[in-house]
């Protein structure tokens, strides 16, 4: 829809700058108009047939919709000035430097998820350059001083123009956008944690919901990474999202469990030191008492059998193993041999587990 809206557009702002239909003008209007739609052609069916080859014979939406803009930028600049062939000749190009612009600019780090930097940078110098090559004198409105281009025998005065052109261009907007966003960092600072950016600053910053949109996906993909979620919980949705709501629910229950199962395991551990632990498992009738004096923190040696998918009641307390406080601990580990203690597979301290 986005990339229609401005194809329709684009007709009216190349149109427009001729500043008028009167007198010899509407010809170059509608020049104009004939060029911005050859000129998208060119780009449309390059990046067709640009995407079926790079994909195995799938089109991909994204090449489609920047190869058809990165032609119609390419275009503008000297729109009334080509001839039909040119303009297509001319959108391709432009199209085809903005399908291959865009995986460099990704494999050099550039943060450019829309393509803007080969849509309107790439594919914009290169239509200002354009018109040095197949500009024709239009002799009634004399925008070109009397020159034409390269390939219309006007040589290379008007290409050298436009080079500074571009040039002078393309500096003004990096050192203009350098200074402005580095005014604005210093107020309000506008680089996002990586994990932030991948839930989105919709959610993170503004508090919204969306739907559809990955945040599922996002989700999934940070489950390793702590976060803290009490600024969003309360967020008030936009559309429906059920995947969305309950991976968030899942991170929430499964934060409160761990830290939970962290204060039960420390007090587990402090205790575990002087004291002893005595185990029972579910659907066993045998008790284990192990002491934890020694620096093994209860690694079974009498291969003692549990049930997979079962319990264990650890009792912290004196030297009877009488405690006042209990734990459940699940069965998590092979029927062959147990572990109880502060200290997991990998020699993690916060879990308990049973081997």
């Amino acid at each position: 829809m986005g990339l229609f809206v401005l194809w329709w557009g684009w007709l009216a702002f190349n149109s427009g700058s001729t500043y008028g239909v009167s007198g010899a003008k509407w010809a170059y209007a509608a020049r104009a108009a004939v060029m911005t739609m050859m000129g998208s052609f060119g780009g449309g069916s390059f990046s067709i047939i640009y995407s079926m080859i790079n994909n195995d014979g799938r089109m991909d939406v994204v090449d489609l919709i920047n190869g058809i803009l990165a032609s119609l930028v390419s275009v503008t600049a000297g729109c009334y000035l080509y001839h039909a062939w040119e303009a297509i000749l001319i959108g391709a190009i432009g199209s085809a430097l903005c399908c291959f612009g865009m995986p460099l600019f990704d494999r050099m780090g550039v943060d450019d998820p829309v393509g803007a930097s080969s849509v309107h940078g790439i594919a914009g110098i290169w239509g200002v350059l354009a018109v040095g090559f197949f500009a024709d004198n239009p002799l009634r409105m004399d925008t070109t001083s009397g020159r034409s281009g390269l390939f219309k025998g006007g040589g290379w005065y008007m290409l050298g123009v436009q080079s500074l052109s571009a040039l002078c261009l393309a500096c003004w907007g990096v050192c203009s956008t350098f200074v402005l966003l580095w005014l604005i960092n210093k107020v309000v600072p506008i680089r996002m944690d990586p994990n932030e950016e991948l839930l989105g600053a919709d959610l993170m910053e503004h508090r919204i919901r969306h739907t559809q949109i990955g945040i599922s996906r996002a989700l999934s993909a940070l489950a390793p990474i702590q976060l803290d979620l009490d600024d969003v919980i309360d967020a008030p949705p936009i559309g429906r999202n059920p995947g969305h709501e309950r991976c968030v629910d899942e991170i929430q229950a499964a934060s409160q469990k761990l830290h939970q199962w962290r204060e039960a395991m420390d007090k587990f551990a402090n205790r575990a030191e002087t004291g002893t632990i005595k185990t029972k498992a579910s659907g066993s009738r045998r008790n284990r008492t192990k002491s934890f004096l020694d620096k093994s923190h209860g690694k079974g040696k009498d291969n003692a059998a549990y049930e997979r998918g079962g319990t264990v009641t650890v009792k912290m307390g004196g030297a009877n193993g009488e405690g006042k406080e209990a734990h459940q601990l699940s069965v998590i580990g092979s029927e062959q041999s147990y572990q109880v203690g502060a200290t997991d597979r990998n020699g993690d301290r916060n879990f308990a587990w049973i081997d």
